[in-house]
């Protein structure tokens, strides 16, 4: 046998098996329990609650293969059939049972996480066996805390099937699944953040020009960011760089205070040359999606605040009086 042939396999579950150290005993070793695969599967339940007509137990729990490190963390409800009772039948009710729940379930789930969508999240079991039965289980993601989501979210679900074994909240209608919006995916560096910051350019252009003059600043401010743009990758002053969509590193001799002196500078030149009396508010957030540093490390927002001292203000107005007709 290949002594290496569970390498890859023990090696990715390690990982795994160190997220859910807190519910198992104290001082288990991941390595350990890899070697001697006890338990098979890491276990948590978090709450049993009896289904409605006494036939079935549900555990809401958290669960991991530590031999399949590709399922990931899941945690959802484990339906078990009680003794005495015909499993098939029960396989039946329990999804019949969830599916009364769900409803209730996903308000409740929606409301404690705002900024998650569980509607999208729900996944469907591919095995009844021994007994058991998932009506769903949820993956866990890698940023979520076994503790403060899919624990809490557990006691969320157990109290919504305790709630309706009592009668009570299921006037909730579930929406259609082809009702469900997607959240929308902000990114850098592509031709949609590009679209976004012109958006906004525009919309400040827009915020401090006379009615009948907007179309023409905004037309006018476009033109000039372009050429702007032209001009310092004609200077290699910034590298438009091919890996992404849409994305400018600066070279590797200039530095955060500049980059921001140079940004600062041209807002204030647009400013001037477009004739306003209001400064025309930089888009700093847009800006950062749009440039990196040579070492393709990101900006943040706050690179806004930098202050350069004058003499480094004064070669930006020359460069860009330079570059601009």
């Amino acid at each position: 046998m290949n002594p290496d042939k569970y390498y890859w396999s023990n090696r990715a579950s390690i990982h795994h098996i160190e997220r859910l150290l807190d519910f198992l005993p104290k001082g288990s070793d991941p390595e350990s329990i890899l070697q001697s695969g006890k338990p098979r599967y890491i276990e948590h339940c978090e709450v049993k609650v009896k289904s409605a007509d006494g036939h079935r137990r549900y555990d809401m729990l958290i669960e991991y293969d530590i031999y399949h490190p590709s399922h990931g963390i899941y945690f959802g409800c484990r339906s078990t059939t009680l003794p005495d009772f015909d499993h098939s039948e029960e396989t039946i009710k329990a999804l019949e049972e969830w599916n009364a729940i769900l409803p209730l379930a996903l308000r409740r789930l929606n409301n404690v996480f705002p900024e998650k969508d569980f509607s999208c999240r729900l996944r469907d079991t591919d095995n009844d066996n021994d007994r058991t039965f998932w009506p769903f289980w949820i993956s866990l993601h890698e940023d979520e805390s076994p503790h403060d989501v899919a624990c809490v979210a557990l006691r969320i679900i157990a109290v919504a099937y305790q709630d309706y074994i009592e009668g009570m909240g299921l006037d909730v209608i579930m929406p259609e699944r082809n009702t469900i919006a997607y959240p929308t995916i902000k990114t850098a560096f592509t031709l949609d953040a590009y679209e976004t910051f012109i958006k906004r350019f525009a919309s400040n252009v827009t915020a401090v020009s006379k009615v009948n003059k907007r179309e023409t600043n905004i037309q006018e401010a476009i033109r000039m960011f372009d050429i702007m743009l032209q001009g310092l990758e004609e200077r290699e002053i910034v590298i438009r760089n091919e890996a992404y969509e849409c994305c400018w590193c600066l070279s590797q001799n200039i530095s955060d205070i500049e980059f921001s002196a140079l940004i600062k500078t041209f807002f204030h030149l647009l400013t001037l040359r477009l004739g306003l009396g209001s400064q025309v508010k930089t888009p700093w957030q847009h800006i950062i999606r749009l440039f990196l540093r040579y070492d393709e490390t990101p900006f943040k927002e706050q690179i806004k605040t930098l202050s350069a001292q004058q003499d480094t203000i004064d070669h930006m107005s020359s460069l860009l009086s330079e570059i601009l007709p």
